[in-house]
């Protein structure tokens, strides 16, 4: 997982690791604007700082 966290960028795969969720909900999470991404040429991607924050908001509440 440490290289993980060297990446600039994550994908779905990536955020599945970090938040040991499978892909549908993070689809769901996606489709309901509740996680930070980025869509580009219809692919998602994720800037690794901001999934993070969003997981400790998460655990927090």
């Amino acid at each position: 997982m440490s290289q993980l966290f060297e990446k600039i960028i994550w994908q779905i795969d990536d955020v599945c690791e970090v938040t040991t969720y499978k892909k549908g909900t993070i689809y769901n999470l996606v489709s309901s604007g509740e996680i930070p991404y980025r869509k580009r040429r219809g692919k998602l991607f994720f800037v690794p700082s901001e999934v993070i924050s969003w997981v400790k908001n998460e655990k927090e509440t």
